[in-house]
């Protein structure tokens, strides 16, 4: 599927260059694509309803547009950077998407993720998981950080956390939350980059995102 996507890329954005995980190293341009053909392979593979492409136009100074498209539902999510994020049902109808305005870990539904080395290493979100587990609402495992990140921007979920991740799993998913209010920022509580494979994407409301960064530096303080 990257391989077609690349290719419809190509032939109507030409000379755009195009960055997947078939692709090692991001380009040295000025604008280029990120694209994850499927994300949420391994839902995709065992027949679990809930996966997504995810497409993203990156510029240096962050992205300029995005596309996840939500499988087997078939629910586009896209945004512009100014323009505002939006989702599009099967039924034709589109809606611009608000995050929550939770402020309290508390009252917050929380989606999160866990890396495939999981196995091989203490750093695999376990111990975020097991603090912020009795803290808050609730804790939702989708299985496609594409979906999760739609839906906090959607306002179904308050935020999202996760590391080990690559651009093209959070870069369109971070412009949706941005532009429906909400804020990314890296585990140290800086806007979120290509450079960083960990992420917090939340509503923007300060307490809580304090409250993220907070728990996330406890946890980890023995890693």
């Amino acid at each position: 599927s990257e391989t077609l996507i690349r290719t419809a890329l190509e032939r109507d954005y030409p000379g755009v260059p195009f960055w997947g995980e078939e692709s090692n190293t991001p380009p040295d341009a000025d604008e280029y694509w990120i694209v994850d053909p499927i994300d949420g392979t391994v839902n995709y593979a065992n027949g679990v309803p809930s996966y997504a492409v995810n497409i993203a136009l990156n510029r240096r100074a962050g992205a300029e547009l995005a596309v996840t498209l939500e499988l087997p539902a078939r629910r586009i999510y896209w945004a512009r950077r100014g323009h505002g994020a939006f989702r599009r049902d099967t039924d034709g109808s589109e809606t611009r998407l608000h995050v929550n305005a939770v402020d309290e870990l508390r009252r917050a539904i929380l989606s999160t993720g866990f890396p495939y080395t999981r196995a091989e290493t203490a750093d695999n979100n376990t111990a975020e998981f097991v603090y912020f587990l009795p803290r808050c609402h609730g804790i939702r495992r989708i299985g496609s950080c594409a979906v999760d990140m739609a839906l906090v921007a959607a306002g179904a979920f308050a935020a999202h956390w996760e590391n080990d991740l690559n651009p093209w799993d959070i870069a369109p998913g971070a412009l949706l939350i941005h532009e429906a209010g909400g804020l990314v920022t890296d585990y140290d509580g800086n806007p979120w980059t290509p450079a960083r494979r960990d992420f917090i994407a939340g509503n923007g409301q300060p307490a809580l995102h304090q409250a993220l960064l907070d728990g996330i530096k406890i946890a980890r303080a023995d890693l």
